[in-house]
């Protein structure tokens, strides 16, 4: 008898084959991502659902500079599930608990990435687009998550938005920012090529650390 796991372990498959093919490389099992000309990780992570909801599956999408410090493929910040950038917005999961509903939700999930996932990473691929999210209310449930104001600190950062950054880690809790006191420090003395060091030494080290 056909059951949602089933279905579930068939989509991932028949997706990661089209994600593969349009340039996005798999990390462990339900995770699959890309990394943009200028450092964003983009990545999507499969989910099934539990309990009342065992029968389908969704995607969660998230993008995270690679300069940011805390990136990891296990935090979905800043990020969301698939179901808000469609139209109308709403969570939306897909059938997964019989070879019919399989089939179909495989074919709707493939055009859904292909014509609206695709085009909403294209549209966060650089540290200026995702900048532009910020006021943006299409945009808003991207950034709910409290924690993501450290994101949004370190992209004004390397857009040398410098008193913008400030600013945002201020108007928060500076103290969980990595390396606060000496980046204010070094803005204030105008010794923005350390700020860019720190900003590359994340770089390479989350590259190290997520092997990509």
């Amino acid at each position: 008898m056909y059951n949602s796991s089933e279905g579930y372990a068939h989509i991932k498959k028949e997706l990661g084959k089209m994600l593969a093919e349009i340039g996005f490389t798999r990390y462990k099992t339900v995770t699959w991502y890309r990394v943009t000309h200028d450092d964003i990780l983009q990545f999507i992570c499969f989910q099934k659902g539990e309990r009342s909801i065992s029968d389908r599956m969704t995607i969660n999408i998230v993008v995270q500079p690679l300069y940011c410090p805390g990136c990891s493929f296990q935090i979905l910040q800043p990020g969301g599930r698939i179901g808000q950038i469609l139209t109308p917005a709403k969570d939306r999961w897909w059938l997964c608990d019989s070879e019919a509903s399989t089939e179909s939700s495989i074919a709707q999930l493939k055009n859904t990435i292909i014509n609206d996932l695709i085009p909403f990473f294209n549209k966060t691929a650089s540290t200026e687009q995702l900048h532009d999210t910020f006021p943006a209310d299409s945009y808003r449930y991207f950034w709910i998550n409290h924690y993501t104001f450290i994101t949004k600190g370190y992209i004004c950062l390397r857009a040398k938005y410098y008193a913008k950054a400030i600013a945002i880690f201020e108007a928060s809790r500076p103290s969980q920012v990595a390396k606060f006191k000496t980046i204010k420090n070094l803005i204030e003395k105008e010794q923005f090529a350390e700020v860019d060091k720190i900003l590359n030494d994340n770089i390479i080290y989350n590259r190290g650390k997520l092997k990509i």
